[in-house]
């Protein structure tokens, strides 16, 4: 199985970063693949919840690997990506919200896919393009830089959409298409906001099929 390096990231926080992380090394575990999270983001709300998770599910095999690691230095960060380069299968980080991290740099240089979740909420959105702004500088200014960008709609509750507001979103998506590859939609479920980092219910699997597949077939 070849490697790959996959942020989770937006200027954005509160879009469900650390969240789509976990539930997407769950999947990838469900469907018996090799994956690893490191966990950049300040907060390291993944690694918190992998040693509560470690108390629930005592005695239980651990799906897959979680490690902390802090950004600060860009060096070090350098070093990380070469050695996640060397893991086999997918190795996903979960980023800091802030995107001006000096760490970040390295990261977004060597990485292969950035994860963007976002909401159809004007913050977001505005966030989100500050977020590609950012990304499309770094492309300038390091032409090495190949990661491919997914974008995806995430805690979306369409039964609230007026005909205006679906036409916005509409009219959203296809600008971020213009800049990468945005999967179908995630729905605002509350199994969703239940999750760990041992398992993964059939309610939850369900409600990330399409949008996860749809990575998968990409990567």
């Amino acid at each position: 199985m070849k490697n790959r390096k996959i942020i989770f990231a937006n200027q954005k926080g509160g879009v469900g970063k650390s969240t789509l992380c976990m539930l997407f090394a769950n999947y990838l575990a469900w469907r018996r693949k090799d994956v690893c999270i490191i966990d950049t983001d300040l907060q390291k709300s993944i690694m918190m919840q992998r040693r509560k998770d470690q108390t629930v599910f005592e005695g239980q095999e651990v799906p897959y690997n979680v490690q902390e690691f802090d950004i600060d230095d860009p060096e070090r960060v350098a070093q990380l990506m070469e050695s996640a380069s060397q893991v086999e299968g997918y190795v996903l980080f979960d980023s800091p919200g802030n995107i001006s991290e000096d760490g970040l740099v390295p990261m977004f240089v060597e990485a292969d896919y950035i994860v963007c979740p976002y909401e159809y909420e004007e913050k977001t959105l505005d966030s989100t393009g500050v977020f590609i702004q950012v990304v499309e500088q770094l492309r300038q200014r390091y032409p090495a830089m190949h990661a491919k960008l997914f974008f995806v709609p995430n805690r979306i509750d369409v039964r609230i959409g007026t005909q205006d507001e679906m036409r916005m979103w509409k009219q959203t998506d296809e600008i971020f298409q213009r800049f990468g590859k945005v999967t179908p939609r995630i729905a605002s479920r509350a199994t969703l906001k239940r999750i760990n980092t041992y398992e993964l219910t059939a309610m939850q699997r369900e409600a990330v099929k399409g949008a996860f597949e749809f990575m998968i077939k990409v990567m």
